[in-house]
């Protein structure tokens, strides 16, 4: 069974090479699995991608919009019961058919149950995001969307 250690140094290098990795990455969660934004709903995207079709559906979302990713500042607070750990880093990619970086700084929760990752839960800055994948950035954030309580 993996670790969550282990599973995150999995799920780290698949993003780094997304071209050709979808179907091991969607591979290391749990078959009811979660991948989860929380703040994606602020700006009008959708936040919790639960089960492996769900979740292959986003990685494949975020390989055509994002390609070259490179990964630093990583930072791991393993959880004393090994049932999963808190992660801290830096991604830098470019925004798919331009020279335009997208620089982002992460907080993430990794829940393991059964050497699977069970819940993936991204805590990132959703106005970079905005600006990366709406059209018209910022201006493409649903009125809906700005009037949500967190």
């Amino acid at each position: 069974m993996s670790t969550a250690r282990e599973l995150l140094v999995e799920f780290f290098d698949c993003l780094r090479n997304l071209n050709t990795s979808v179907d091991r990455c969607v591979e290391l969660f749990a078959d009811d699995g979660v991948f989860e934004f929380p703040y994606l709903p602020t700006v009008g995207l959708d936040g919790r991608f639960q089960g492996k079709a769900e979740i292959r559906g986003v990685l494949e979302l975020i390989r055509s919009n994002f390609v070259s990713f490179t990964l630093s500042k990583i930072d791991i607070h393993e959880l004393k019961d090994g049932s999963g750990l808190f992660t801290e880093y830096h991604s830098e990619c470019f925004v798919g058919g331009t020279e335009r970086v997208y620089a982002q700084d992460y907080v993430s929760r990794l829940v393991v149950e059964n050497g699977k990752i069970k819940l993936l839960r991204e805590y990132l800055n959703v106005i970079l995001t905005a600006r990366a994948l709406l059209p018209n950035g910022l201006a493409d954030v649903p009125e809906s969307a700005l009037a949500m309580k967190g």
